[in-house]
């Protein structure tokens, strides 16, 4: 996009500078082609910005209303205007979309009254199926990306998370920790294990032991109210956060235990008690699944010593 559009811009320009005697459109003209060049470099090698999109929208919009202002009507430059919605709604999405839709209209109706002689019924004539012709296309930008904004939604609900607890699953925790988690430097891992689920599930049955996944997964995200929880097997959580300290990421794990500890369920008229074995330990430069492996050396280590404690390797000073 950003080659296509620069590369019409510099078009323009010439024509402009050189033919139309237009300065200053040609001169916003080159600017938004240079413009183009640096958004397009910079997408090589870095993850495009948002405000980069936003600046393109909102200079492509000041050339199409210099234009329509400065060029005589005949030269049909006003006619970019139809397609800025599309370039809105593709680019920046339906909240920013509608607010530049809607002052985009109300400019160029400005613009184009100045222009249009209000004595002709058929100036009146062309400027009502202009304004026509933008609503619609207006319209069906806003329903096509209301549309694909919510399939979107739910491809990505479908894709990462686990579709019985709404907890994230393996993806998503590999999203969140590749892509998203910009500052690991104070990251710490839990590794959580139901104790004898295999004897709930044996037990009362399969449907009361999804039950009893849906209800942990609830309390893990309500305890853990500031990490995230991913559901990473069968009875198996991880959790992520940042902790100021290793004291502030311990207590949190023994708040969990307990939590889980003291969480009866009913099932078939019976109490349900449960605990969990907990691994702890803290990123250092190590990839997510060396990650994991250390927290999974901590959760055995817990199961070993009896089950429903906080195991870790983690110094803790003081």
């Amino acid at each position: 996009m950003c080659i296509c559009f620069g590369f019409l811009s510099l078009v323009f320009a010439v024509f402009n500078l050189s033919v139309n005697n237009l300065h200053l459109v040609g001169g916003l003209e080159v600017g938004f082609s240079l413009l183009c060049l640096y958004i397009f470099k910079h997408s090589q090698k870095h993850y495009p910005k948002r405000w980069h999109a936003i600046i393109m929208c909102l200079a492509i919009s000041l050339i199409v209303l210099c234009g329509t202002y400065l060029a005589p009507l005949k030269n049909g430059l006003f006619l970019w205007t139809f397609i800025l919605p599309i370039l809105y709604y593709l680019l920046l999405g339906r909240r920013y979309g509608l607010i530049l839709s809607s002052a985009l209209l109300f400019l160029q109706l400005m613009v184009l009254s100045q222009k249009l002689p209000h004595s002709s019924f058929s100036a009146f004539n062309i400027g009502l199926n202009l304004l026509f012709v933008y609503i619609s296309i207006w319209a069906i930008s806003h329903v096509f990306e209301g549309n694909r904004a919510d399939f979107s939604k739910r491809l990505k609900n479908l894709a990462l998370l686990d579709p019985l607890t709404g907890a994230g699953n393996r993806l998503s925790m590999n999203q969140y920790f590749e892509v998203e988690l910009r500052d690991k430097s104070q990251l710490y891992l839990f590794l959580l294990d139901l104790d004898y689920f295999k004897q709930i599930n044996d037990q009362y049955g399969h449907e009361v032991g999804d039950k009893v996944l849906v209800e942990l997964a609830t309390l893990l995200r309500v305890t853990f109210a500031k990490g995230y929880v991913f559901r990473v097997g069968g009875e198996e959580f991880s959790l992520m956060s940042n902790f100021d300290s290793p004291q502030a990421a311990l207590a949190i794990a023994e708040k969990l235990r307990l939590a889980i500890q003291n969480k009866h369920i009913i099932a078939n008229g019976e109490t349900i008690k449960l605990t969990a074995s907990i691994g702890v330990v803290q990123y250092q430069q190590q990839s997510l699944s060396e990650l994991i492996d250390l927290a999974d050396k901590q959760l055995y280590k817990a199961k070993e010593t009896g089950r429903n404690e906080v195991c870790t390797d983690i110094l803790v000073h003081g």
